[in-house]
């Protein structure tokens, strides 16, 4: 059942991307601001950041992580064949939701714990979230935004 839920929110996500790609294409083409300025246009555009968003906080959480050895999460293994012994037995510190966050360390108290999520997934998560709820937020006015800005010239009948 996750995989099905997985795969619909892939079609839907990859689904906006090309059409907001379309519809940034037909503004270029017209050079005009009209084909962006529709509520649906916006919907997508908010859908595609969330997307994003969305990919960025699974790849945060999934970083380093073996689904057939837990332990593996703070060892930098990506499963038991690839086992460093050069590298330290590690225990996990802390783990947060948001911001993304996994901090390993060798020992109680250890200066040099390690953080597991690269830097870009926090502000990745953020911007798209923040970009998805602007635009979402911005699709009623879309109308509005459109009469205003596109208007025709005044020897247009």
């Amino acid at each position: 059942m996750i995989v099905l839920i997985g795969l619909a929110v892939l079609v839907v996500g990859l689904t906006s991307m090309v059409t907001c790609a379309v519809h940034v294409a037909a503004a270029v083409r017209m050079r005009s601001a009209a084909p962006l300025l529709h509520p649906w246009v916006f919907v997508q555009a908010a859908v595609v950041a969330l997307f994003c968003a969305g990919l960025a906080f699974l790849s945060g959480h999934m970083t380093g992580f073996d689904p057939t050895d837990p332990s593996s999460l703070c060892n930098g293994r990506v499963s038991p064949m690839f086992r460093d012994p050069s590298v330290p037995e590690s225990r996990l510190v802390t783990r947060s939701v948001v911001p993304v966050s996994v901090v390993c360390e060798e020992y109680a108290g250890d200066a040099d714990a390690t953080e597991q999520v690269p830097g870009w997934v926090n502000p990745v998560l953020f911007a798209g979230g923040g970009l998805g709820l602007g635009a979402a937020g911005l699709a009623p006015f879309a109308g509005a935004l459109r009469r205003r800005l596109c208007r025709p010239g005044p020897g247009a009948a």
